[in-house]
């Protein structure tokens, strides 16, 4: 009788302990295929290069801008939906930019259908505009917020960017700093299709 009580007893502690070494590997599985999954899609989306990088954003509507002056002024967003533009995002403290700026001198005044405008992506706004308005050949704009730089996913200047109609049509990464590069934009700049007003 003891006997059946023992064994009994031995066979319920047996059942409840094989069901806790039976869910408590499940458990561990199941949290390890959870925390690699998470690991995955983290690693994934933190390996996509910038927009601004890749071809996809070639043929994108240039996202709404708030760029505004020195003096407060703010550039008509509308304008730029209107006509052939080269954004020019630059930073006064950048050597590249520096020498970008001096390259774009020789040839911001070769279209008078292509405007340029330089922009400023992030930092002190009073500062940086005052900045770049004392040393740049054109007038600076900032990004109001780094919204269109934020947009953009842009990490890095001197980034050129050709609008036309407020599609983005070419990008360019990185100063036009070798003869050969330089050639080559000044090649593009006039190969631009002119646009019959009407």
């Amino acid at each position: 009788m003891i006997n059946r009580i023992f064994l009994k007893t031995a066979i319920n502690v047996m059942t409840k302990h094989k069901t806790k070494i039976v869910i408590l590997p499940g458990i561990l599985i199941l949290i390890f295929l959870t925390s690699f999954f998470v690991f995955y899609k983290i690693k994934e989306n933190s390996s996509k290069p910038p927009l601004i990088l890749i071809s996809r954003v070639i043929g994108q509507s240039l996202p709404k801008t708030n760029l505004s002056d020195v003096s407060g002024n703010i550039f008509d967003d509308e304008n730029l939906r209107h006509g052939k533009f080269v954004l020019v995002f630059m930073m006064p403290d950048c050597d590249m930019c520096d020498a970008e700026n001096e390259f774009l001198k020789t040839v911001v005044g070769n279209r008078q259908d292509v405007s340029f405008i330089y922009v400023i992506p992030f930092g002190n706004k009073e500062q940086t505009l005052e900045l770049a308005q004392n040393k740049y050949a054109l007038k600076p704009f900032f990004d109001n917020g780094s919204m269109l730089s934020r947009k953009l996913e842009l990490l890095q200047v001197p980034i050129k960017i050709f609008i036309e109609d407020g599609i983005i049509k070419q990008t360019w990464i990185n100063a036009s700093l070798t003869s050969e590069k330089q050639t080559e934009f000044k090649e593009w700049l006039q190969s631009v299709k002119f646009k019959e007003i009407r």
